[in-house]
C-alpha cells in the first residue's frame, strides 16, 4: 500500500505539507450513464471557396500584383491587363448612348406634341401613329445602346482582374507580357475563412449516422466543437473502390489555427451506450499514465484506469481499472496531502518507538 501510495505522490510531483484528514476528502461516486456513442474517423480539412481565377476578356499582362503566399482582399485588383481595346469600346459605348438619348428625348416630343394636336382633331391618326413608331423605335435603339454600354464596361473592367475572396495565393500561371484569352487561367487561391472537413466512412455505417446527423471534432489544441443538422452533407454515393461514403462537415468560421490539408478527429454519433463516468478533474495524467485515488475507509488507492471521451457534462469514461459504485477523490492534490499526512504520522510515530 505504502508503494502505491508513494507511486501516487511522485506522480503527482506536489509538495503539500498541510495536514489533511480522511474526512476532509471529497469524493464522487463511480457510476453508470447513458451517453452517446461515437464512432470515431480522421477527416481531412478542406477550404470551401478555392478556385482558379481566369481571365474574362482578351489583352496582354501589364502587371502582376500578386504573387504565391500573398494574402488578398476580396475585391482587391490582383492582375492588370491592357486596356486600350476596351476602354475604346467603352467611350464608344457611352457615345451611342448619349446618341440614342437625345433620338429618344426628341421623338417623346414630338409624340407628345402629335398626340396632343390629335386630340384637337387636327391631324390624322395615322400621323399620331407614325409619330408613336418613331418614339418606339427611338427607345428601342436607346435599350441597345445601354446594352452594348453595360458589355463595354464589363470588358473594360475585366481588364482589372479582381480577388473573388479574402484569401491566399496558391498559384500564379501567367507572366507580364503574355497575351491571355478568355478562359486562360491566371491564379488559384483559396480562402482561410471558410473551412470543412471531408471525412470517409465505411457503408457498414453510414445510415446510423444519416440517422443522428451530429458529429464532434477535436481541434488541434484539444477543444472539441459539435456540429449538427444542415452542417452535415451526406454524398449520395459511395466510392466503388473503397466502399465508403463521403461526409462534409461544415465548420464555424473564425477558427484559429487551422489549414486546408490537416488532419482532424472527426467523431459522428451513431446511437448510446451505458459507460462508466468519473469527474475528469479526478482524473490524473502524467505522461502515459492515467489514474484516479479510490478512497475506501481511510485508506486510498492509486489506480491506473483507461480513460475515454470527455464528455460535455464534466465527467469522463472510464473503460476499466474501476468499478460502479466506488469513490473516487474530486481533487487528486487533497488526496495527495493526506498521504502525505499519514507519512508524516508513520515517521513521526517511527522516531518515537527509537
Amino acid at each position: 500500500m505504502i508503494n502505491i501510495c508513494r507511486l501516487g505522490l511522485i506522480s503527482i510531483s506536489l509538495l503539500v505539507t498541510t495536514v489533511v484528514t480522511a474526512t476532509e476528502l471529497s469524493t464522487e461516486l463511480v457510476k453508470q450513464l447513458t451517453v452517446a456513442d461515437y464512432l470515431t474517423f480522421t477527416g481531412t480539412v478542406e477550404a470551401v471557396n478555392a478556385g482558379t481565377a481566369s481571365a474574362q476578356t482578351t489583352g496582354k499582362v501589364v502587371q502582376t500584383l500578386v504573387d504565391v503566399g500573398d494574402l488578398v482582399v476580396k475585391d482587391d485588383v490582383i492582375l492588370k491587363l491592357r486596356d486600350t481595346q476596351q476602354r475604346a469600346s467603352f467611350d464608344s459605348a457611352i457615345a451611342g448612348v448619349k446618341s440614342a438619348k437625345a433620338k429618344y428625348d426628341s421623338a417623346e416630343k414630338e409624340y407628345v406634341r402629335i398626340n396632343n394636336i390629335l386630340k384637337k382633331g387636327l391631324v390624322s391618326q395615322s400621323v399620331a401613329d407614325n409619330a408613336l413608331s418613331q418614339r418606339d423605335s427611338a427607345k428601342a435603339e436607346l435599350d441597345a445602346a445601354k446594352a452594348s454600354l453595360k458589355n463595354a464596361e464589363e470588358q473594360f473592367e475585366y481588364t482589372r482582374v479582381k480577388a473573388p475572396y479574402n484569401g491566399i495565393v496558391l498559384e500564379r500561371y501567367v507572366e507580364v507580357g503574355e497575351l491571355v484569352n478568355p478562359g486562360t487561367p491566371l491564379y488559384h487561391g483559396m480562402s482561410l475563412e471558410k473551412l470543412r472537413i471531408i471525412a470517409e466512412v465505411p457503408q457498414k455505417d453510414i445510415d446510423k449516422i444519416r440517422q443522428n446527423k451530429s458529429a464532434s471534432v477535436e481541434l488541434p489544441n484539444g477543444e472539441k466543437i459539435n456540429v449538427s443538422g444542415e452542417a452535415l452533407t451526406f454524398y449520395g454515393y459511395a466510392d466503388p473502390t473503397t466502399s465508403t461514403f463521403k461526409i462534409r462537415v461544415n465548420l464555424p468560421q473564425a477558427l484559429e489555427g487551422l489549414y486546408p490539408g490537416m488532419y482532424l478527429k472527426t467523431s459522428f454519433i451513431v446511437g448510446n451506450k451505458t459507460s462508466l463516468v468519473v469527474p475528469k478533474t479526478s482524473v490524473i495524467r502524467r505522461s502515459e499514465v492515467t489514474a484516479v485515488y479510490v478512497q475506501k475507509n481511510d485508506s486510498l488507492n492509486f489506480r491506473h484506469v483507461r480513460a475515454g471521451r470527455e464528455l460535455d457534462d464534466g465527467n469522463i469514461e472510464i473503460f476499466s481499472g474501476l468499478n460502479e459504485g466506488e469513490n473516487v477523490v474530486s481533487n487528486p492534490s487533497m488526496a495527495v496531502a493526506y498521504l502525505q499526512s499519514k507519512l508524516m504520522v508513520t515517521k513521526d510515530d517511527g522516531e518515537e518507538h527509537e
